[in-house]
């Protein structure tokens, strides 16, 4: 299997991820929409909804950006492989440690795809190392 199609591959069940994400947000902020209590932070007081729906967007903006990324490493493997290889090992590593993260806190459905994601991507970065650019092989 071609290392593009691989980040790609990895790239959008990183979008499928973030869409979940999105969606379970959506869930638990009407689920939650009891009265809460206040916590200080600052000058203004926030809610544990507010706290939780910040760090839920946060989260998704960091899957969306490692999306991004497998997804321009893709072509990226292409043409420069030997960048494409450095980045992809810090790639992986970011999606190693999001793996143990769900492997700690969130279900096994997560898990699963978390563990794919990381396979997809140290699998295809495995390949881009052993390859030469395409503009060199002609």
């Amino acid at each position: 299997m071609k290392a593009t199609i691989l980040y790609r591959v990895a790239s959008v069940l990183l979008l499928v991820f973030a869409a979940a994400n999105t969606i379970w947000l959506v869930y638990f902020w009407h689920a939650a929409a009891a009265n809460a209590p206040y916590f200080p932070f600052g000058h203004s007081n926030l809610t544990y909804v507010q706290v939780v729906l910040a760090l839920e967007v946060f989260g998704s903006l960091c899957v969306l950006f490692g999306g991004f990324l497998s997804w321009h490493l893709g072509a990226l493997a292409r043409t420069a492989p030997q960048f494409a290889s450095t980045l992809g090992w810090g790639l992986v590593a970011y999606q190693t440690v999001g793996t143990l993260v769900t492997l700690f806190y969130l279900s096994g459905f997560a898990l699963i795809i978390t563990a794919a994601i990381a396979i997809c991507t140290a699998w295809a970065t495995s390949l881009v190392g052993t390859r030469t650019p395409e503009s060199a092989q002609a």
